[in-house]
């Protein structure tokens, strides 16, 4: 699979304080993607734009505040409320061996086949942040989409190299019987 020219790391939540630090939610797992120094990019209208970390403090669960060069300010700051975070690509890339044994990246998750009860379900055609935890939404073979949350007793990522993840969701998640 090719990897994405970026891949999302996190999102601005708010200002904090008077001098230009952002509040941020952590969707990387790899929190040293905001050490000071590393390059990250903000979406905004359509354009990536390149900011430099300068601080990094975390805080509580996935929350953490930075600071980058440059943004100075509150208002500044609060200019970029619900931005996108990204790194590059191939920054991504390079910081591939470093994952722990059976580590994937999302991206990687997306057009995998889903299997049920060892028959072929689906694919995975996208993965949505929801409050308690990411949700996998899946194309199944009848056309429908269906969701399940992307928790370790309901998927099995163990044979994601053989392009395949295989679900089991609880009783009434989704009618089974559709899927013949």
């Amino acid at each position: 699979m090719n990897t994405p020219d970026y891949l999302r790391i996190g999102r601005v939540l708010h200002a904090h304080g008077l001098y230009g630090r952002l509040k941020i939610y952590l969707i990387t797992d790899i929190p040293a993607r905001f050490s000071p120094g590393s390059v990250i990019y903000g979406l905004r209208g359509g354009k990536y734009e390149a900011m430099t970390v300068s601080e990094f403090v975390p805080q509580k669960g996935r929350v953490a505040l930075i600071a980058c060069e440059g943004l100075d300010s509150r208002n500044k700051a609060e200019h970029l409320r619900g931005m996108e975070l990204f790194i590059g690509g191939n920054t991504a890339s390079a910081k591939r061996a470093t994952l722990e044994e059976g580590s994937f990246y999302y991206y990687e998750l997306l057009g995998v086949e889903v299997y049920l009860q060892g028959s072929k379900f689906g694919h995975v055609s996208n993965i949505l942040e929801a409050g308690a935890g990411n949700i996998l939404v899946i194309a199944r073979l009848n056309g429908c989409e269906c969701m399940v949350p992307f928790v370790d007793e309901m998927v099995d990522t163990s044979h994601i190299g053989q392009n395949r993840i295989d679900i089991n969701p609880v009783a009434g998640l989704f009618d089974v019987e559709e899927t013949t």
